[in-house]
C-alpha cells in the first residue's frame, strides 16, 4: 500500500502549486530517492520542465521525460506513460494514475483555485474509497 500525502496549497499565484510540487521534488530528490512528475498534459509538462531549472535560485534538480528514460536520472516527468522505478510519484493530474499502489509514496498536490480544490477533494474520496489512508497537509 502506497504512503498517500495530500498537499493543499494556499496560495492562489498562477504557478504556486507547481512551484511547491518543485520544493518536493527537491526534498525527495535530496534524499536519493527516485521521483516522477506525473502532469496533466504537454504544456504542464513544458512547464513543469522550465520550473525545475528556474524555481528556486542556486538550484537544479537534473530531470528528463520519462519516454526518454535513463536509469541514472532521478526524476522523470510526463503526461502519459509511468517510468519503471516506483519509489515516488507526484501527481499534478485531476484524476488517480491505474498504477499509484505500485509506488512507495504519492504526493497529491492541490491548487488554491476552486476547480484544482474540487478535483483534489474527489481523488482524496477516490482513494479513501480504495482502502487507502491519505494525509492531509496545509501549505501557506
Amino acid at each position: 500500500m502506497a504512503k498517500i500525502d495530500f498537499y493543499i496549497v494556499k496560495d492562489n499565484a498562477t504557478d504556486a502549486w507547481l512551484r511547491y510540487a518543485c520544493r518536493l521534488v527537491e526534498k525527495a530528490y535530496d534524499m536519493g530517492l527516485r521521483v516522477h512528475i506525473h502532469t496533466a498534459d504537454e504544456s504542464m509538462t513544458k512547464k513543469m520542465d522550465e520550473l525545475l531549472w528556474i524555481f528556486k535560485e542556486g538550484s537544479f534538480i537534473p530531470h528528463q521525460p520519462v519516454a526518454n528514460e535513463n536509469e541514472l536520472c532521478a526524476v522523470t516527468l510526463n503526461h502519459s506513460e509511468l517510468p519503471k522505478h516506483r519509489e515516488v510519484l507526484v501527481n499534478l493530474t485531476s484524476s488517480i494514475p491505474d498504477q499509484y499502489a505500485e509506488f512507495e509514496r504519492v504526493a497529491e498536490i492541490v491548487g488554491g483555485d476552486q476547480t484544482l480544490i474540487k478535483a483534489g477533494r474527489e481523488r482524496f474520496r477516490m482513494y479513501k474509497e480504495k482502502g487507502e489512508e491519505p494525509k492531509h497537509h496545509e501549505i501557506n
